[in-house]
């Protein structure tokens, strides 16, 4: 039976008030009887429902229990725009009659508890109170709540907020509130990220389809934390716009420290493990360390942590003014510090480990079973164990904390095959760094990277800091880039087109085993993997190489887990993100099969429906209407003036026109919206139980085979590298000998347009192992001696090396110091710091290795400075019996240590020719070579002049120094004719 119909015509609007008008007196005289007609009372109500719009359907997210909430969108019925319904409105919204009367609630005595009052004045609302709950259950995070349409920061979240993102803070109710759009969260939370914030994300867990299905229907919405991170923790999308560093992959590092009793806090021994979540990788290490912590700072400078996790109490004084230097002194970013409050035992440490991977290796493949993983385990040192295991318990609380399982890729920091560049080095040559704006621009990494994908980018960032000690290993990668270079294999060819449109796979394949992956993603990974498989589906060994043949032998094993998995998805489906549309057997998720036909049925009653609206307004025509995502309405135009059923619901309204939905629709819609919402739960339970399997059953394969790709980039890198022009192979050999033919210095010659000019240096077997370098300020003595390090660091990470020609013994280590810079924040001095750099190298060095020392004593006055020069001079030239390049202004150093070891010292320095002006100063002419012999002079004058400082002191300067000079001379000829005349006298007495 159809409800009543009446007619809303504005002509009639007089006589329609009139008939549905109730006054209150008449309702006060009927209080109590029967008399009142059931019917019309609901008449009524549906009268009100249409007239005032009580009873619409929101078309926003709201927040039942929030009665402070704006942010709550609600669609507008338009009535405004009609005067006759606005009148209409308003009649019933009039104030009761002079004899109405309302009755006062009386409080209910012991039944309820009293309100809270807040800051404001006004009581807490119940969003108001759970906000409270998640500050005092998550101190020290950054809370981002969702409700409606936007994240809210409140209290001191929205502080940090507004100065952090800068956004507006403001004072809502009882909480300071600042807000950003939902479609902005990770933008907003990568920049907080990146300030070193901990940002937890807290989630409406109900929508307000299943809500309004529920018994709690107007209770607040539940919210739960749903997500928690920090820089290391948030592994981001394969190819984010926002990861605009290559060589970024931003790891824990964990540090356990012990010391001896009678050490004080001096030496130390450190266990260290350094986690990047984003690739999986993992590195370690266990090492003692002095009083100045220079093997702490070397690792610290190796791989850059974004985040530290060491004990609160555990750590000496020293360590911790490391580790705050550090924290404090990036320029891209802050250092996050975590503390633990204890330290694990050795024997806790590896109980809680053991039942981690008995626990998480449950895989069948023999690499991943938990005996063989707690056999590697057992083999680290017992810092590294503790180290790990606190590790874990970190990263368990991101639920990141897979990235350790796969033990057989953990790699020491310092390997027996690897030279180590301490932190000194890498900063005075510019490895990674340069020292004006801290990029990688005129850096060594920015002359030997021509990688093609980001993972490769990675793996030679290590070689570069890592450069090989092995010859066997060493000539494996020298003869890999040969063979590439002068080869035409087609199998190079479609490697090297295959690599160009490769993805980011070693952090894809750790977003498949977090189960943080798209489906997107996952169509791009897997769609990648089958280029790569069907590129190389079987190989001969056709290389001299054996590194390249074991490269191109493991591509094909990737063939058949990527046809299987490819077999089960629909990429194109995939690509457009249905998780519940994107697999190819039904039978694998029935759930999602069974809640399509749901949803199917509910949109055949709608159509059925549409047909029934259709006969009672007399339109076959008539078709669904979709107005701001709101479907199945039912679109008049008020110029029709037709007449609609009381029971119909104004949605939105124009001025034209009203849109409604009947009863029906409106059940069918909340049911078909539970159906949509229960599909996507399941569709996602779907979607990671699907990673899961991939992460269970083919991540060893699918990571050797992202390994040996990096590899193959890193020997394609430098091959392109060997074919630059005036480069050559270096050729190492059994003696212990450094020779360079002319060798020029790769970062200048690639940024300058002028040829650099080449130096020629012959280091150890018949030549001196040491060499003292004298000249002219500018004169080029640091260029020059970088050149050689940085030769010999190419070198021996097997690339090609800018010179004619180049021999070398393998060296263990390339040790500088170079430079002054004071260190405040350490409470260390310029001397002190020069001081402590070359303490560090004394003790380092060993007769294979290469020493340079930049100016040493500078720092102090001219006499101590002499002294600790030649000492240490002495020192390395008698003792160590290692290369060394010294760079002095010193000649009376340079000459006495020439005369005292012929065979083991000689004296270079830049050469220069000077001519005499018409003005009586003198021009000098810097030939940038070196040359034998001592340089007398510095002229630091015409550095000064060159300078512009003022004629006159530059006068007066020029006339000091000759005096001095002549001084100097004079002084050293008084003291030759006194130790003569002291050596005749000697032989006068003696006959």
């Amino acid at each position: 039976m159809q409800p009543p119909i009446k007619k809303l015509k504005s002509k009639h609007l007089e006589s329609s008030a009139s008939q549905w008008r109730y006054e209150a007196s008449s309702t006060d005289e009927h209080v109590g009887t029967t008399g009142v007609q059931e019917d019309k009372t609901c008449s009524r109500v549906d009268l009100e429902r249409i007239l005032l719009g009580t009873g619409r359907q929101s078309s926003g997210r709201t927040d039942e229990g929030d009665n402070s909430s704006v942010d709550d969108t609600s669609s507008q019925d338009g009535s405004d725009s009609d005067p006759a319904f606005s009148e209409l409105r308003a009649m019933f919204s009039r104030k009761t009659t002079k004899g109405s009367r309302k009755s006062r609630a009386k409080p209910m005595v012991g039944k309820t508890k009293a309100a809270e009052i807040g800051p404001s004045g006004e009581t807490y609302t119940p969003y108001e109170v759970q906000v409270l709950a998640f500050i005092k259950d998550h101190p020290g995070t950054i809370l981002m709540i969702e409700k409606g349409y936007k994240f809210y920061f409140h209290e001191e979240s929205a502080k940090i907020a507004s100065t952090e993102l800068g956004i507006i803070a403001y004072v809502k109710r009882n909480l300071l509130t600042a807000s950003i759009p939902v479609h902005r969260k990770e933008v907003h939370m990568k920049k907080l990220l990146s300030k070193g914030h901990k940002v937890g994300i807290i989630e409406q867990t109900e929508t307000a389809a299943l809500k309004k299905a529920s018994e709690n229907k107007n209770a607040l919405f539940e919210r739960k934390l749903t997500q928690l991170y920090t820089a290391i923790t948030y592994v981001d999308e394969v190819d984010s716009v926002d990861d605009l560093d290559k060589y970024s992959a931003p790891p824990l590092m964990c540090l356990v420290e012990t010391h001896e009793h009678d050490s004080g806090e001096g030496e130390v021994n450190i266990g260290m493990i350094a986690v990047t979540p984003s690739t999986g990788d993992v590195i370690w290490d266990d090492f003692h360390d002095t009083v100045m912590r220079v093997e702490l700072e070397t690792r610290l400078v190796h791989t850059r942590p974004a985040e530290l996790l060491v004990s609160s109490e555990g750590l000496t004084k020293m360590t911790q003014k490391v580790l705050g230097h550090f924290a404090n002194a990036s320029h891209d970013q802050r250092i996050r510090t975590e503390h633990f409050n204890f330290t694990l035992s050795s024997s806790e440490a590896f109980d809680f480990i053991s039942d981690f991977y008995t626990t998480k290796a449950t895989s069948s493949a023999e690499e991943l079973s938990p005996d063989k993983i707690l056999a590697i385990v057992a083999g680290l040192p017992q810092l590294v164990v503790i180290s790990l295991a606190h590790a874990i318990k970190y990263l368990s609380t991101f639920s990141i904390a897979d990235a350790v399982l796969a033990v057989k890729f953990f790699t020491r920091f310092t390997e027996r095959s690897h030279m180590l560049l301490n932190g000194n080095t890498m900063t005075n040559l510019e490895i990674y760094q340069n020292q004006t704006d801290f990029t990688t621009k005129g850096t060594l990494i920015s002359i030997l990277d021509h990688t093609a994908t980001k993972f490769g980018a990675r793996l030679l960032k290590n070689w570069i800091g890592k450069p090989l000690t092995n010859r066997f290993i060493l000539n494996q990668r020298i003869n890999a880039v040969e063979e590439i270079k002068s080869s035409d294999s087609p199998q190079l060819v479609d490697l090297c087109r295959v690599l160009k449109r490769l993805p980011d796979l070693a952090r894809g394949l750790c977003r498949i085993q977090y189960g943080k992956c798209t489906p997107q993603e996952l169509a791009s990974f897997l769609s990648a993997f089958r280029s790569v498989a069907s590129a190389f589906p079987e190989y001969s060994e056709e290389f001299h190489s054996t590194l390249l043949n074991d490269i191109f032998s493991s591509l094909p094993k990737l063939k058949a887990p990527t046809e299987a998995l490819l077999a089960a998805i629909d990429v194109k489906k995939a690509t457009s993100g249905k998780k519940d549309e994107m697999w190819t057997d039904p039978e694998q998720f029935p759930a999602l099969d069974e809640y399509k036909m749901l949803i199917e049925t509910v949109k055949s009653e709608l159509n059925e429906e549409l047909k029934s609206i259709r006969k009672l307004l007399r339109r076959p025509s008539l078709t669904w209407t979709t107005v701001a995502g709101i479907e199945y309405l039912i679109e008049i135009k008020k110029s029709e003036d037709r007449a609609v059923p009381a029971n119909w619901v104004v949605v939105t309204a124009t001025k034209y026109m009203r849109r409604y939905h009947t009863p029906e629709v409106k059940k069918f819609i909340d049911e078909l919206s539970r159906y949509k919402e229960t599909l996507n739960v399941e569709a996602n339970k779907a979607f990671a139980s699907f990673l899961s399997s991939i992460a269970l059953d083919h991540y060893s394969v699918m990571r050797d085979a992202v390994n040996k790709l990096a590899i193959a980039d890193c020997l394609l890198s430098l091959a392109h590298v060997a074919h630059q022009q005036g480069y050559v192979r270096p050729e190492f050999i059994e003696e212990d000998t450094l020779e360079i033919v002319e060798g020029r210095h790769p970062m200048i010659e690639a940024l300058r347009t002028d040829p650099f000019v080449p130096n020629t240096l012959y280091m150890g077997g018949d030549y001196p192992r040491s060499s003292i370098i004298t000249g002219p300020n500018m004169g080029g003595k640091s260029s020059a001696v970088r050149m050689i390090a940085l030769i010999a660091i190419m070198a021996q990470i097997g690339s090609y090396v800018p010179a004619k020609a180049v021999r070398l013994g393998l060296l263990d280590g390339v040790l500088s110091r170079m430079g002054a810079s004071d260190e405040l924040a350490r409470g260390r001095s310029t001397f002190m710091v020069e001081m402590a750099q070359t303490s560090d190298i004394l003790q380092k060095a060993t007769h294979r290795s290469l020493v340079i020392l930049d100016e040493l004593g500078r720092g102090t006055s001219t006499a101590d400075g002499m002294a600790i020069a030649d000492a240490v001079l002495h020192h390395l030239v008698e003792h160590v019996k290692c290369k060394t390049l010294f760079i002095t202004h010193y000649p009376l150093v340079a000459t006495e240590l020439e005369r005292k070891f012929p065979e083991e010292v000689q004296n270079l320095h830049m050469g220069y020719t000077t001519e005499i002006r018409i003005n009586g100063t003198r021009d000098v002419t810097f030939l940038y070579q070196l040359s034998p012999g001592v340089a007398l002079e510095s002229f630091g004058v015409e550095c000064g002049r060159l300078a512009g400082l003022p004629d006159g002191i530059l006068r007066f300067a020029s006339e000091r120094s000759e005096l001095c000079r002549t001084v100097a001379e004079q002084r050293t000829r008084r003291s030759r004719l006194v130790h003569a005349w002291s050596l005749i006298s000697f032989e006068l007495n003696a006959l």
